[in-house]
């Protein structure tokens, strides 16, 4: 996993994505915000984890989520990813 992707980078990540394909500005949402109250669909979170991955380089395989959730959620949801790829 390169050093530089941690949890806050990859929440930022997110933020900028949503913002370029939704035109939904979370810059100032908290971590604990659930992507749905931006009025984001699991359709919609679906492409930002696709951006991800184009901006990561990676195939996110494990793509387990709760129903409803947060920026945190999804960020922890890539970083379990990544390590697991780099054990």
């Amino acid at each position: 996993m390169p050093e530089s992707w941690n949890e806050p980078k990859i929440i930022d990540a997110i933020k900028n994505i949503v913002q370029e394909t939704f035109d939904i500005d979370l810059h100032e949402a908290p971590p604990s915000m659930q992507i749905r109250d931006s009025g984001l669909d699991s359709m919609a979170i679906l492409d930002v984890v696709m951006s991800l991955e184009d901006m990561l380089g990676q195939k996110i395989k494990n793509i387990d989520l709760p129903k409803n959730p947060s920026l945190q959620d999804v960020a922890a949801m890539v970083m379990r990813n990544l390590q697991g790829a780099s054990a």
